[in-house]
């Protein structure tokens, strides 16, 4: 059966996946035009109100909601559920008609090894024209990334630490309106500069070659107790 997608002027797509036990279900209140459950996210989503367009995953958690789309995958497979929804999804729609890609529950609480799966996103040439459009978001953590050009980002409400990791050498990064500034600054390997803040409610950076992930973070409201 042939899908019909919708292709309106420009696209806001969420997708939903399985990772954090505590996900931001607070975006999901923004506008959208297509909501995508991957595995136990879409029984999460339906469970809170939000019926997703599609359900993808191979469900060996939790079963399915009676959404319009279902695609059951076979849990022995070369992608992530997640990675074999973004692909099924984005092959369908021009990079150019897309704003933005919002992605929940896939930083926090689950599998580290998911984790990693989920920041090399950004080295997969098949997501290369989208992957600047990935905005990875949670309670107390968020991620973009980035490459070559000028830049400028928001704080994000209450979040405290700004972080920029580089998944590749780095040539030129400049920080400004921060409080550990850097001027045309060179890494010859992966770096991870973490902990530097805001000065104001913007700040703009620029990089001459590479990809970095920026991380917009705060300390989790509950600390986690040791286990006598």
């Amino acid at each position: 059966m042939k899908i019909d997608f919708r292709q309106p002027e420009t696209m806001k797509t969420l997708i939903f996946c399985a990772g954090a036990p505590n996900p931001n279900l607070n975006t999901l209140n923004q506008q959208h035009d297509l909501l995508v459950g991957v595995d136990a996210g879409a029984q999460t989503l339906w469970q809170h109100g939000h019926l997703p367009d599609w359900a993808i995953g191979d469900f060996d958690s939790a079963p399915p909601p009676p959404c319009r789309h279902i695609v059951r995958l076979q849990p022995e497979k070369n992608d992530t559920d997640l990675e074999y929804a973004l692909q099924h999804i984005l092959a369908n729609y021009a990079a150019e008609k897309i704003e933005k890609i919002i992605i929940l529950g896939a930083l926090g609480g689950g599998r580290l090894d998911h984790l990693l799966a989920n920041v090399y996103l950004a080295h997969q040439p098949r997501f290369a024209d989208f992957v600047a459009k990935f905005h990875f978001v949670e309670q107390d953590n968020s991620l973009r990334f980035y490459r070559s050009g000028s830049h400028t980002i928001q704080r994000e409400g209450d979040k405290k630490y700004l972080s920029f990791i580089g998944l590749t050498p780095l040539r030129q990064l400049s920080l400004h309106n921060v409080r550990y500034p850097l001027q045309q600054a060179d890494f010859d390997a992966p770096i991870a500069l973490i902990s530097n803040e805001f000065l104001l409610n913007s700040m703009t950076f620029s990089l001459q070659n590479g990809t970095l992930a920026v991380i917009q973070s705060r300390d989790a409201a509950t600390s986690l107790k040791a286990t006598p």
